[in-house]
């Protein structure tokens, strides 16, 4: 993709060499004042999927990207684990200029965003924890049909198929709303197969339970009550593990970023734009 390439919503893509890897970066509203607020995305999962909800956040710049091997960025010539992609995104946020940052971690993405809290502490501000965990080591693990299409996303391969299963492994509102979880997928990109299984060994192989109460940025934890991906206690455990953490539980399953999208948005500016930190 070309550099400073504009997106369909305004935002501008360009690419960025990130210790050796090419990444596709986007940013939104770059001449608004006050931190940007950094996104990690979930698992397998590109940019244009956050689309509905960076639109939540507008009167703030916003950063997010393709993770190593995922949407458009680049697969690495070794797999990544979880403190390398943490290093890959401080590397980015070092070209763009960004020395003190918020930053909101979804699912998979979530463990990108304590690694970047933890190995930085200085550069992150506050911290926003949604439908994710500790890790593979050390956490609640989803329902046995969840895991099993984790491991091989054939999902991505066949969008029928991806349409079908989707919603019982997010479950909640996913499951009773078919339809809402096909307009939510509707602008995923298939992701590499080396790069996707490279995230799911990240995952599985990493945890944040022995420094989890070392994180001392004020941190918003959210959960779906009815997620069968990522079940909530992932969720309550982290909030009891980090000392300076709120949570809030939503009646909704792995599908609430975007099904409780507006909530979610003012509950996260409330958090960001509080005097706490």
């Amino acid at each position: 993709m070309p550099d400073n390439q504009t997106a369909p919503d305004g935002g501008k893509f360009q690419t960025i060499c990130a210790n050796g890897v090419n990444l596709r970066v986007y940013t939104l509203h770059e001449g608004r004042t006050g931190l940007p607020l950094v996104i990690c995305n979930g698992l397998g999962q590109a940019v244009e999927i956050l689309y509905p909800l960076m639109h939540e956040f507008p009167d703030r710049p916003i950063i997010a990207f393709d993770a190593a091997g995922v949407g458009r960025s680049e697969v690495p010539e070794t797999a990544a684990t979880i403190p390398q992609h943490a290093a890959m995104l401080r590397q980015v946020l070092d070209d763009l200029n960004v020395d003190r940052c918020d930053i909101m971690g979804i699912s998979w993405g979530g463990a990108l965003a304590q690694q970047l809290a933890y190995d930085h502490p200085q550069l992150v501000h506050k911290l926003v924890l949604a439908i994710t965990s500790a890790g593979g080591i050390g956490s609640w693990w989803g329902t046995p049909l969840a895991l099993s299409e984790i491991m091989f996303p054939f999902r991505y391969v066949n969008k029928a198929y991806g349409d079908f299963i989707g919603p019982f492994m997010y479950g909640g509102e996913a499951l009773l709303q078919p339809a809402l979880f096909k307009e939510y997928s509707k602008n995923a990109i298939r992701p590499s197969y080396e790069g996707y299984s490279a995230q799911v060994k990240a995952l599985c192989t990493w945890t944040s339970v022995p420094w989890l109460s070392q994180l001392n940025q004020p941190t918003q934890v959210i959960g779906g009550a009815l997620d069968t991906l990522i079940p909530v206690a992932n969720q309550m455990l982290l909030a009891s593990l980090i000392p300076n953490a709120r949570i809030r539980i939503f009646n909704a399953g792995h599908l609430l970023m975007y099904s409780r999208k507006s909530e979610v948005g003012a509950l996260v500016t409330d958090f960001l734009d509080g005097s706490a930190g």
